[in-house]
């Protein structure tokens, strides 16, 4: 067997592996090209000014469900028992798509407020529309952003109103500003 011949097998055997590994790689990104997959959001929007018609029938205290532009949408809104505190819980997508929670506490006490803010501490205090918000950014900030990265509270009579979440200050003064609005009116 000549010299040639054997250096001839031994480049076809290293031609033969590039030519199997490119087809493949290119079976394998056809197979990902042509493979359905659905982009969309699994969380639907919800219409919680209805839920909240519904759920006021069985609940004495005024729930607060805050009008909002049109460009934030709600995920869900629900009565829970949280701690052994009925509590009515909206979940709220800015047009950013930042998460802001809605948490009233009708019958609020310090251990269950001090359970929702675990891991936050307080900030400042603000006025707002004549009602008192404190401010509870996050004491650990996470990448990416966890369900808690800013909290406010605000408290009257026995209820607490939480609002919390990954949205920009400005999204929470908003929301603070028109719960604050409709707990002035009475809504």
């Amino acid at each position: 067997m000549s010299i040639s011949a054997a250096e001839r097998r031994a480049k076809q055997t290293v031609r033969n592996l590039i030519y199997s590994l490119l087809v493949t790689l290119s079976l394998t990104l056809v197979i990902v090209m042509i493979v359905p997959r659905d982009d969309g959001n699994r969380i639907q929007p919800i219409e919680y000014s209805a839920i909240t018609e519904t759920v006021q029938a069985s609940v004495p205290e005024k729930l607060i469900a805050p009008k909002l532009p049109a460009d934030w949408w709600a995920n869900a809104a629900r009565v829970e028992n949280d701690l052994g505190v009925e509590t009515w819980y909206v979940g709220y997508i800015t047009p950013d798509d930042q998460y802001i929670g809605l948490t009233q506490a009708f019958e609020s006490n310090t251990s269950w407020l001090a359970n929702k803010l675990q891991g936050n501490w307080l900030d400042v205090t603000l006025e707002i529309e004549g009602r008192t918000w404190e401010v509870w950014p996050t004491l650990l900030p996470s990448v990416p952003k966890g369900t808690k990265e800013y909290a406010m509270v605000h408290s009257f009579d026995k209820q607490a109103v939480v609002i919390y979440g990954t949205a920009s200050e400005e999204d929470f003064l908003k929301l603070a500003t028109q719960i604050s609005i409709d707990l002035n009116k009475g809504n």
